[in-house]
């Protein structure tokens, strides 16, 4: 998540969070230890696996995974872990592949018996079906569309637009509540486009009232500028951009530049210290969303997650970006379906327990609740939304002025069904 220095907290804010936590069933549960048949499974540990890619450019991009990890792990160990077990994991790299993939977890849960697993990849689908034949209960970064498949109930994430699903009319709400009524989608002109974040983007928008067009585009033949040529005079107030991070400014700015304004711009990607440093006041209003919770906001959970990555995973230089974060919330989700299985353990009791949770929200990190009942597949109901300010100096956190809501940094909507393609 953005942000520009890094915050060491008193370690009060620590305990007093996992207290919180164990508290609310979420973590850190203690009790007597027992011996259990399950694999992993001891009087005095859970042994699960962790699956990340380790090398290359992938690899790269989601080294910081083990470090949000072990920031979390570290918070329910020193408080005595659940029911008396300490949450240890081994790992394996798939090196970005099925077929790495499905050996990885293969190795993890049939060579060393592990429990189950977290996996920080872009090959997860890899090994899905393995694992769900031997109900192993699975959690990781919502990067892929298997962690929003419904044929998986094992797999266990949060909501993300990269993992697709379908969406409330949140995003009609934002756009609205701009001012706008006509909006025109830019994605790319390939075949996958219609696997990508579009079709949820025109429904969120249309069950709002807002009426849409899409654009395609290809940067390999067509320059910003000539899209923004071709903008011009199309009657449109919102312009929403399904592009990559390296694109979407280029855009923004180039309409910019033309002399064409919108009342809002919303943009699936973007929202980094780089498209500041870079663009500046060229792309004030650019606005991106997240469902976790930015850590602009100071929630003492966030104050406990920062100080936690410093104290576990201190080799961890940039806790604040998104893959630390992600995986931090997802290990709580692993350690929600420990305790919620009881003090026994089994994989299907683990899987059977956490699917009855209705109001996950992983202590206040997650925008809105997570509803787990509904199989593996989340509607994305509740988003924050982050826009450049006027100035171009930094994102800010666009409240909601409905009178009345829950919370005035979250956007909800109704609704959520299947996304037309």
């Amino acid at each position: 998540m953005l942000r520009r220095t890094r915050l060491r907290t008193p370690l009060a804010i620590v305990t007093a969070f996992v207290a919180a936590l164990a508290a609310s069933g979420c973590a850190g549960t203690s009790g007597p230890s027992q011996s259990c048949v399950s694999p992993g499974v001891s009087a005095h540990e859970v042994r699960i696996g962790f699956v990340d890619p380790d090398d290359g450019a992938v690899g790269k991009a989601l080294e910081a995974a083990r470090g949000g990890i072990d920031a979390r792990l570290g918070l329910v160990n020193d408080a005595g872990g659940v029911y008396g077990r300490k949450i240890t994991y081994t790992w394996q790299s798939d090196q970005s592949t099925p077929a790495g993939n499905d050996a990885a977890v293969r190795s993890l849960v049939g060579s060393s018996g592990v429990f189950g697993l977290i996996e920080a990849s872009t090959s997860a689908a890899g090994g899905a079906d393995y694992l769900r034949t031997l109900q192993v209960p699975t959690v990781g970064l919502p990067i892929e569309r298997i962690w929003a498949d419904p044929a998986y109930p094992n797999m266990f994430s949060y909501p993300s637009v990269l993992a697709g699903g379908s969406v409330s009319d949140v995003f009609g709400r934002y756009a609205s509540g701009q001012g706008g009524h006509r909006a025109v989608i830019v994605t790319t002109d390939s075949a996958a486009a219609a696997q990508q974040f579009t079709p949820a983007l025109e429904q969120s928008l249309a069950a709002a009232g807002i009426s849409t067009t899409r654009l395609e585009y290809n940067s390999a033949v067509t320059s910003p500028a000539q899209l923004a040529n071709r903008l011009r005079g199309s009657g449109t107030d919102v312009l929403a951009l399904d592009l990559p991070s390296i694109q979407a400014p280029q855009i923004l700015a180039a309409t910019r530049a033309a002399g064409i304004s919108f009342r809002a711009v919303i943009s699936v990607a973007g929202y980094s210290d780089d498209t500041i440093q870079r663009y500046g006041s060229s792309v004030a209003g650019l606005t991106t969303f997240s469902t976790l919770v930015p850590l602009q906001t100071h929630l003492p959970a966030q104050q406990a997650y920062l100080a936690a990555a410093a104290k576990y995973a201190p080799e961890l230089q940039t806790p604040t970006q998104d893959v630390a974060y992600g995986a931090y919330v997802a290990t709580d989700i692993l350690l929600r379906g420990l305790t919620a299985a009881g003090a026994c353990p089994t994989r299907q009791g683990f899987i059977k327990s956490l699917r009855a949770v209705k109001d996950y929200n992983a202590g206040g990190l997650l925008a809105g609740q997570i509803d787990l009942t509904h199989s593996a597949g989340q509607s994305i109901k509740c988003l924050i939304f982050m826009r450049v300010n006027a100035a171009g100096s930094a994102f800010e956190l666009v409240p909601d002025p409905l009178p009345g809501a829950s919370s005035k940094t979250e956007w909800c909507g109704g609704g959520g069904g299947p996304p037309s393609s």
